[in-house]
């Protein structure tokens, strides 16, 4: 998977004008076959389904780049899949994909998607992401997304209603941005996020709570989504508070469970 998005990025580079504070939103669609994604009518969905503005576009004969005011969209087909190993990994951890672990490692090909523009709007880049992803979803025999900055792994189904709530405004899609975690150690509950560094803020953890995993995991979501959802940074100091009225203020330490700093979430 990684050599995939590498590829791509060395496309970028020769097609587009990245400048160095763009920033890249990568991912990859799952194809259960090895039939190659029509660009054509991905591109009609978008503007027709999915309410995008295409200034112009280019295409050759693996890749597709769209031109929008602020962003590049970049989609390359992949005769092969992704890496085993690495989508096998995020199926394990995929538990909101009850099938994952039979229907994921299956896929024969990808569509590797890319959207650059300005670093300081990664809300607008992933929502014009999600929006190309779900018409790639819609207009391809697909399994699934892949997000490996995250570790982000979600059916086709699941990933579809997100987009659809995005282009209603009803709710940001948080679930196929950012990786929830959760397990017990020594029979206390632990949770964690990852993928927040994506959006400038540094991930969350909760550490051996006497709380169950689900109402720890209730803690983060919220906190996540009222962050994004209201363009509201997370840092040392913020506090949050749960649906209970309790107020926590998040502090940044080295990271119990995963690697760097975190803040952790004393619940």
């Amino acid at each position: 998977m990684r050599n995939a998005i590498l590829l791509l990025t060395l496309i970028l580079l020769h097609s587009v004008n990245l400048e160095a504070q763009d920033k890249v939103v990568s991912g990859i669609v799952l194809l259960n076959d090895q039939k190659p994604a029509d660009f054509k009518t991905i591109a009609n969905a978008l503007k027709k389904d999915w309410n995008i503005r295409l200034d112009s576009f280019r295409q050759a004969e693996k890749t597709l780049v769209l031109y929008t005011t602020n962003a590049t969209i970049m989609l390359a087909n992949m005769d092969y899949p992704a890496s085993p190993v690495e989508i096998i990994q995020a199926a394990e951890g995929a538990w909101m994909w009850q099938t994952a672990r039979q229907e994921a490692p299956r896929h024969q090909s990808q569509v590797v998607i890319s959207v650059i523009g300005a670093d300081d709007k990664p809300i607008y880049l992933y929502k014009l992401f999600t929006k190309t992803a779900a018409a790639v979803l819609e207009n391809a025999n697909s399994c699934g997304v892949y997000m490996p900055a995250q570790l982000v792994l979600q059916s086709r189904e699941f990933y579809l209603q997100g987009a659809r709530n995005l282009d209603q405004q009803v709710v940001l899609p948080v679930y196929c941005w950012v990786y929830f975690g959760m397990f017990l150690d020594e029979g206390a509950s632990c949770a964690y996020t990852h993928g927040l560094p994506e959006f400038g803020m540094p991930d969350l953890e909760i550490v051996k709570s006497s709380h169950s995993m689900q109402e720890a995991h209730a803690v983060l979501y919220d906190a996540v989504a009222d962050a994004l959802q209201n363009n509201r940074s997370l840092e040392n100091g913020s506090v949050i508070e749960t649906l209970e009225g309790q107020k926590i203020t998040l502090k940044l330490s080295k990271s119990q469970y995963l690697e760097g700093e975190t803040l952790k979430v004393q619940y």
